[in-house]
Parts: C-alpha cells; sequence; structure tokens
C-alpha cells in the first residue's frame, strides 16, 4: 500500500469497511474516490432496488456514506425515511447523521432549527393555511423573498417586488378552490435551446416560505467538517451569493468561526456548511444549513495567502497550512467517519 495512503489511515481503520450508498445520480463518486484514497473497503448499495433493506443488512458494513439529491422534493422525501430506517429501525452508523440529512435542502426544518435555538437569520415566515399567507401578504412590506424547501444554488430563490404578484403566488400554491383542486406553482428552465419548459416534477404546493428580504454586502461560507473549520466570502451575482460561482479566498472573521462551532456543537452536527449573511449594517445573519454543499476546489480558505483549515484546540482556533478539500469535501466526511467509528468500537 502506497505510504500516502498509511498517511491518511488511522490505526484500526484497515479492519473497517464502509457501504456507499447509491441513489438517483452520481455524487456518490467522489466517496468513492476518497476511500480509494485512504485504502479502505467499500461496498456500493444501491438503496433504490426494491430489496434494499436486505443489501444494507447483508452487506457487513460498518457505516453508511450518503449523498442525498438536492432537486426534486420526492426523492429528498425518500432518501430522508430511508435514512431514518437506516439509522433508526436497523440501528446502524450513518453519515452524514440523520438530523443533518434532514435539515438539508428543507428550509422549512432549518428555518424552525434556527428559530429553535435562538441563532440570528433572516425573518422568515412559513405558511401552511391560505388564509394565514393571504393575511400576512396584504400588510407585508416588499421586496419580500420567497423561497421552495429544496433548491440548491438560488435555484428556487425569488425575489417578490408587489403586493399583487405575491398574492397570485401564494393563491397557486394553496388552490384557488378546494385543496385537492391545486395546480401548485410551476417555474420554467430555458435551457433547451433557449425553450422555456415547464418544470412538472418541481411544483411548488401547499406551503409558502417567505423571508423578509435583506440587503447584502456579500455572504460568508462557513464550513465544518469533522475537526476541521473554513471560511471564504461569496461575492454577489444578479443580486444572488448562492449560485454566483463568485467566490473570495480570504480569511473569515473570527467571529463567524465561534458562530458556526456553536451552531455545530449545539446541533451535534460534523459535516456542516453555514452560509452567512453580512447585511449592508454589518450584522451577520444565518442563511442557510447545509450538510453536503458544492466543493468545487481542493482549498476553500486562505489565511495571508495560504491554504489551509483552522482547528479548534485549548479554546481557540489555530491555523495549519495545507490542502483538505480533496473529492468535493468528502475525503475529510470519510476521514470523520472513520474517526466516529473506530470511537464507537472502543466504546464496545
Amino acid at each position: 500500500m502506497p505510504t500516502e495512503k498509511l498517511a491518511l489511515m488511522p490505526a484500526g481503520a484497515a479492519s473497517l469497511k464502509l457501504g456507499i450508498l447509491t441513489a438517483f445520480h452520481d455524487e456518490h463518486l467522489n466517496y468513492v474516490k476518497a476511500c480509494e484514497e485512504m485504502g479502505l473497503a467499500y461496498s456500493l448499495i444501491d438503496i433504490l432496488a426494491p430489496d434494499w433493506i436486505r443489501r444494507v443488512q447483508e452487506s457487513q458494513c460498518d457505516g453508511f456514506l450518503l449523498h442525498p439529491p438536492n432537486d426534486i422534493q420526492e426523492r429528498k422525501s425518500m432518501l430522508d425515511e430511508i435514512a431514518w430506517v437506516i439509522s433508526d429501525l436497523l440501528q446502524k452508523p450513518i453519515y452524514p447523521s440523520f438530523k443533518e440529512l434532514y435539515i438539508y435542502e428543507n428550509k422549512r426544518n432549518m428555518a424552525w432549527w434556527l428559530k429553535s435555538q435562538g441563532f440570528p437569520h433572516p425573518p422568515t415566515q412559513i405558511f401552511a393555511r391560505k388564509t394565514d399567507a393571504l393575511d400576512y401578504l396584504r400588510q407585508a412590506s416588499y421586496p419580500l423573498v420567497f423561497k421552495t424547501n429544496i433548491g440548491a444554488g438560488a435555484s428556487g430563490v425569488r425575489i417578490i417586488q408587489s403586493r399583487a404578484r405575491a398574492l397570485h403566488i401564494a393563491r397557486a400554491i394553496f388552490g384557488f378552490s378546494h385543496p385537492a383542486l391545486t395546480l401548485g406553482e410551476i417555474r420554467f428552465s430555458s435551457k433547451y435551446k433557449g425553450i422555456p419548459l415547464p418544470l412538472l416534477g418541481r411544483i411548488q404546493k401547499h406551503y409558502l416560505i417567505v423571508q423578509e428580504f435583506i440587503p447584502i454586502r456579500w455572504e460568508w461560507r462557513m464550513i465544518r467538517i469533522g475537526e476541521s473549520y473554513f471560511g471564504h466570502k461569496k461575492l454577489l451575482r444578479d443580486g444572488f451569493a448562492s449560485g454566483s460561482g463568485k467566490a473570495a479566498l480570504e480569511q473569515p472573521p473570527q467571529e463567524l468561526l465561534e458562530l458556526t462551532r456553536q451552531i455545530c456543537e449545539r446541533g451535534g452536527f460534523r459535516s456542516m456548511n453555514v452560509d452567512i449573511f453580512e447585511s449592508e449594517k454589518g450584522a451577520f445573519l444565518v442563511n442557510e444549513l447545509q450538510t453536503i454543499f458544492g466543493s468545487y476546489s481542493p482549498i476553500q480558505m486562505r489565511v495571508d495567502g495560504k491554504p489551509g483549515r483552522y482547528l479548534f484546540r485549548d479554546q481557540a482556533f489555530h491555523f495549519e497550512e495545507g490542502v483538505f478539500n480533496q473529492h468535493g469535501s468528502h475525503l475529510l466526511r470519510v476521514m470523520d467517519f472513520v474517526d466516529l467509528l473506530l470511537d464507537r468500537k472502543k466504546e464496545r
């Protein structure tokens, strides 16, 4: 085995076997690359197969890695249910944890979690009744931000400028008569030769998420994976930081590192991206919590021009130079999961 793999693999890790769960897309391939780089044994398990429970039970895996979808609500809901069965009913370790997966691409759960835990975030209202939504929209100040429950890279976010437009969307979402007759709000895509195509598989129905519009300077992407912390600035494009593809890899404020640590400690989160607005008035507000995020570069932070990460030791953050975010940051996730599984074995 090459020496670089031995350097990554903790003592005892050679006895482990990881299950990599496959589903609708090929996001699991980064887990494969990470396991192969570490020299870890793994097995691919199709959790969309009718006999997926048997496959999990007979796999002889010590734990299971999952990268859930972020495009269609019904698919995400099914993967949440599967993750619950694995972690709660079968009592098998899963990474990220079920709690992290349940918040992922679920803006309702995320908003309720932030509010219940008292962390600063843009004021958000979630409506399940048409009358409540219409009453709120009639007296609200505009613009407002409408969000779908699922949707990465600002794909489900719209800035609504007028009361008339907001009321029309709300009536479409909840139905103009009986809820059973609701067609919902249809989004369109123009990716096919410039022709707008109705995204019928992503119709929004029976709920409305409304966020107060906050003018921002930029957004900070803060990251914790295992004991590693990162942060960089996401710049705006067309009024949005999410999905802008524009980043400035500069040192994040210590205040945001500590806020990220507190959020992750409170939630027991081991793999979490915390996107934080810096408003034009200088306030910091948590906008997103995502256990899986777009990590397209192996470098997610620079301090004094040097790539690296922060480690929290002796009640302080200490910088360590290096490149740590290989394979979409999945290498760090696999390393953290291995450490958790080895600790679990020691406790038995």
